[in-house]
Formats: C-alpha cells, sequence, structure tokens
C-alpha cells in the first residue's frame, strides 16, 4: 500500500487523544513522498488534516514541487532555505512556513539535521497530498 493509499485508509479513524510516542516512527523510502535522502516521519492522521513530524537529513535538498494539500511548516530544529515563487527565504527553528495549495515549493536543508511539523489540509481526498513535480525545460 503507497503512502497515500494508507493516509485515505486512516482519514477520519483517529482516537481522539494519543500519545505522540505511540505513532509509529518509518524512514521514507519512496521519492515520491520525499526527495531528500534519510528522512524519518511519524505521521497523524485526523478527519481533514495530515500531522508529520519529519527529521530531515543535513544537507539535503528536495525536489520543486507541489500539492493540492495547503502546508503549514513549523521548523523545530535546525534550518531549511525555501525556495517559492522564484525567491528564497531562510527558515530556522522557531519560524513557520506557509505554503498554499498547488503552489510549487523546495525545501533545502541547512548544515544541521532538520526537525520539522508539517501539516497538511485533506478537504476531499488524500490524493491532495500526492506531490507533482513541473517538467524541466
Amino acid at each position: 500500500m503507497d503512502y497515500y493509499d494508507w493516509v485515505a485508509a486512516a482519514l477520519g479513524k483517529a482516537p481522539a487523544i494519543i500519545d505522540w510516542k505511540d505513532v509509529p516512527n518509518e524512514a521514507v523510502t519512496d521519492p515520491a513522498v520525499s526527495t531528500h535522502a534519510g528522512t524519518t516521519r511519524q505521521t497523524w492522521v485526523g478527519d481533514k488534516v495530515v500531522l508529520t513530524r519529519a527529521i530531515v537529513r543535513a544537507n539535503s535538498r528536495g525536489k520543486p514541487h507541489s500539492h493540492v494539500s495547503e502546508q503549514v511548516s513549523m521548523i523545530l530544529r535546525g534550518g531549511v532555505r525555501v525556495h517559492m515563487d522564484g525567491t528564497e527565504r531562510v527558515a530556522m527553528a522557531g519560524s513557520i512556513v506557509h505554503i498554499p495549495g498547488n503552489k510549487v515549493h523546495m525545501f533545502e536543508i541547512l548544515g544541521e539535521d532538520t526537525e520539522l511539523l508539517d501539516v497538511y489540509t485533506v478537504l476531499e481526498s488524500a490524493e491532495e497530498l500526492r506531490k507533482h513535480y513541473p517538467s524541466a525545460g
């Protein structure tokens, strides 16, 4: 089962309270989900929202992509260079990054492993999370 099918199966089934230590931690090996080598994550799925805590390896660079879902990322530790709208901005621990749905963006992890808390909207379907990569050239 791929990640998007797993999220679809989990939507609407979250307990009212769960301890974060009970959310499974996994290595992300599917490049369709993360192009940052060495990423680990924990994912909690609600009714219309997905919460992911990811730890991303230092000096890694994702690929420009978009997804239908709106994304809000809080940098818990470390730092990222955010590429979006032809600009680059640095966000360090304590910063919140807002990425509107369908906006092409990319994170470049700076010089230390970085911990992110990502929130994604799911208004109709888990397919809204699927990454789309713009064609080159």
